[in-house]
């Protein structure tokens, strides 16, 4: 059985493909030619549109002289005025995720699942589903339907045709389940590689993703091994406005922020300060249900959040300069080979000396297989329980609301 790891991202897309041969598992990265013949694990998330209105896809000539696409995944799940419309967005999501699956379909042909991420919080979870089904459905219909997984004669038609040939299918539960897709958060997505591996400790932790368009939060616990999602959440700002980036610079070169300083520091200081709020939010929530629950010494609380880790990974958090502490935890860790289960995935020495595994990490956190997409968030008020079982630090009612408050604030 084969499952893949669908990472759509707004800068470059990464594919894992989970092999289950009986019991054993492996996992290979796949790779993507550019127009020199060379190999690489990511492909830019571009469309060119050049001679004849022909489109290309990722991989464009560093002379290319047509119109470069960029940042189309964004908008298909944050449309802005500002940024290409909604229905432009999605035909060339869908153009590109079928120049996926042409490849897909030539190594496996149908006999494989699809579990992709998108960028959401745990209050418009249902929305991104609906969206990402839309276009990963519409580009299956291209490719089997339309095209009869004819490659050549999908590079070969212009992009008007291109558009009546294009059905963006509604959405519905059956069409989802008929290609067996799964939708996760992106913020969960990225877990999947440390607690299937039992690679943190238990306890309360948070993990951000920093990606091209996108910053995804996750709040977590780990109980006897496995995870407990409290909260997500996704901030529409990532590399690209970090540096200032925009679809009209016309380079048909992959486009990648390579170096710390092309990061504005004034636009450093805007994405900090708002990717801080949601965390001290998250933060100040702890204290709000400690507070009303009143079981044990605030001091307690302290102690469960003190070390903990807070876990990067995506293309952002290779910049250490981005790896901030936030919301009282600590320690700030990047993804490495450690926290992945290295001897089931092929060619991980190249990738570990490639430095990419906070790049690769979220493909490869959605081809670990699963049942249903379906994520249970635990309530709040419940976060405390296995503290309670094992404090010695009761609470004492000469410890009024407003000294543990102040308490908080001083050890944040």
């Amino acid at each position: 059985m084969i499952t893949v790891g669908l990472d759509f991202g707004t800068h470059q897309t990464k594919v894992c493909i989970e092999n289950k041969e009986g019991v054993e598992l492996s996992y290979t990265f796949m790779k993507f030619e550019d127009t020199f013949h060379r190999q690489f694990y990511t492909l830019p998330s571009i469309v060119g549109i050049g001679e004849n209105n022909l489109l290309s896809y990722g991989y464009l000539p560093c002379r290319y002289d047509g119109r470069t696409i960029r940042y189309f995944k964004q908008s298909t799940f944050y449309p802005s005025e500002i940024e290409m419309r909604r229905i432009d967005a999605m035909y060339f999501s869908i153009w590109y995720l079928a120049y996926i699956l042409f490849d897909l379909e030539k190594m496996y042909g149908q006999d494989f699942t699809i579990q992709m991420g998108v960028p959401t919080d745990s209050s418009h979870v249902n929305v991104a589903k609906t969206i990402a089904t839309r276009i990963i459905v519409s580009a299956y219909r291209l490719v089997e339907e339309v095209f009869a997984n004819d490659k050549e004669k999908f590079l070969a038609t212009p992009k008007k045709e291109l558009e009546n040939l294009t059905e963006i299918i509604p959405y519905s539960k059956e069409i989802k389940d008929e290609y067996g897709l799964l939708v996760f958060p992106e913020a969960y997505a990225c877990l999947r590689p440390l607690i299937s591996q039992g690679k943190l400790s238990d306890g309360m932790s948070l993990m951000i993703d920093i990606g091209g368009g996108t910053t995804d939060i996750s709040f977590f616990t780990i109980e006897n091994n496995k995870p407990q999602i409290y909260d997500f959440y996704s901030v529409n700002k990532g590399l690209n406005f970090l540096t200032d980036r925009n679809e009209n610079n016309q380079s048909g070169i992959a486009g990648n922020v390579l170096d710390a300083s092309e990061i504005k520091p004034e636009r450093r200081d805007a994405y900090i300060k708002e990717v801080n709020q949601i965390c001290e939010s998250l933060t100040t929530k702890l204290l709000h249900e400690f507070m009303r629950q009143r079981v044990f010494h605030i001091h307690k609380l302290f102690d469960a959040l003190k070390n903990r880790p807070l876990v990067y990974c995506g293309g952002g958090s290779t910049f250490k300069n981005l790896r901030e502490c936030y919301g009282g935890y600590q320690d700030s860790k990047l993804i490495t080979h450690k926290e992945w289960k290295v001897q089931s995935i092929k060619d991980i020495d190249e990738i570990i000396d490639l430095k990419l595994c906070p790049i690769l990490s979220t493909s490869y956190g959605l081809a670990i297989s699963t049942e249903n997409d379906d994520i249970i968030m635990k309530p709040l008020t419940n976060i405390f329980d296995n503290i309670i079982k094992s404090s010695e630090y009761i609470y004492n009612e000469s410890t009024n609301n407003g000294s543990a408050y102040d308490d908080w604030d001083a050890w944040k």
